[in-house]
């Protein structure tokens, strides 16, 4: 009995030493985070021309490209050309053995003269008998015959002279020369060779003008009009545009594809741009009106376009924007900002939507 009073005691006294017990101090309350405001000039959304174009693709051609072949048979004794040799118009692309040719022209020229000197033997011997025949004193059958003679010997010369400038073409052609002015693409003989007529000998390209050939779907053809502006790039230079004029439409619709060829000239004298060249291409059709604020207005985050517009109160709003083309540093908005609307001109990586905005000082 005294043991449980002694510990009931000891509990009593535990819990009033509890109860004394000084309080814990309270935490220190967390000082209060200043507002971000962002501060920096502003750009105001207006109404500016962009041109519409119609985006197409494409590959360059060259406007004179020819594979010259040989216009006679032989063996090739020279090529002075190779890969790349730029040539003007009559430059010589190959040479073929002569001495055959030069034999048959030989025998030509003899020809003419052989057939020169029985004319005028027949011509002779007819106007000597034309006064005797004239007084009968010759028969009528005998001097038909000499004029038969005549016109047998001019035939014969006729002929004989065809020979000769075939023998002299044969001869000629023995020399094989660039039509046009250009750039040889590849050189196809070699000295050794024996080539036909129709044996190819070289290719030659005129690299100074093009053709860019262009496929337009049958929904745009109306379109179009000869002398429209092209604009294009290709992979080789893809920060610089290049420009053309459309020259040619098709007759008529490819039935596969539903498309239309049509082609624009392009002008290389640089010589950049080489035929095969594949390019995306845009077709200036006209100008209309649309909503633009400059360059730099618009963030770029990877695929997303942001603008930053700031409402009557001075608060941020971050929107989303669908961009056209780019003119004389404007920047066409299609969605997303309106015309009126005041943004911040370079916003920078710290302003987001809902944060307040102070004109930079």
């Amino acid at each position: 009995m005294k043991r449980s009073t002694l510990i009931l005691l000891m509990a009593a006294a535990y819990c009033l030493a509890a109860c004394h017990k000084a309080p814990a101090p309270e935490a220190a309350a967390a000082p209060k985070a200043e507002p971000i405001v962002i501060h920096g000039a502003t750009a105001q959304a207006t109404e500016r021309s962009f041109p519409r174009f119609l985006r197409v693709t494409g590959q360059l051609t060259g406007q004179n490209d020819a594979v010259v072949a040989a216009d006679a048979m032989g063996r090739v004794v020279s090529s002075p050309v190779e890969r790349g040799t730029e040539v003007k118009a009559g430059d010589v692309l190959a040479m073929l053995d002569e001495r055959q040719p030069k034999l048959a022209l030989a025998e030509a020229t003899a020809s003419v003269e052989l057939a020169k000197a029985r004319l005028a033997l027949a011509k002779n011997e007819q106007e000597r008998n034309k006064p005797l025949a004239e007084k009968k004193a010759v028969a009528e059958a005998d001097y038909q015959k000499l004029l038969t003679e005549v016109a047998a010997g001019e035939a014969e010369l006729a002929a004989a002279m065809a020979r000769h400038d075939q023998a002299q073409k044969t001869l000629d052609d023995c020399v094989i020369r660039a039509l046009f002015s250009g750039v040889v693409a590849e050189r196809m003989v070699d000295p050794g060779e024996y080539v036909r007529a129709d044996s190819p000998i070289a290719r030659v390209v005129d690299l100074t003008t093009l053709r860019l050939v262009l496929n337009v779907p049958e929904t745009e053809v109306g379109a179009l009009e000869i002398g429209q502006t092209v604009e294009f790039t290709t992979a080789a230079f893809p920060e610089k545009r290049f420009t053309g004029k459309l020259k040619f439409l098709g007759a008529t619709m490819r039935e596969a594809s539903r498309d239309l060829v049509i082609e624009a000239i392009v002008d290389n004298a640089d010589g950049k741009l080489r035929p095969g060249f594949f390019c995306d291409a845009r077709i200036q059709l006209s100008e209309e009106k649309a909503t633009a604020v400059p360059v730099d207005a618009v963030r770029i985050e990877g695929s997303r376009r942001k603008a930053f517009v700031i409402t009557q109160d001075n608060v941020i709003s971050e929107r989303l924007v669908e961009i056209g083309d780019t003119r004389d540093g404007f920047t066409e908005i299609r969605r997303g900002v309106t015309a009126g609307e005041t943004l911040l001109a370079k916003p920078s990586a710290e302003a987001g939507d809902g944060l307040r905005f102070s004109p930079a000082a």
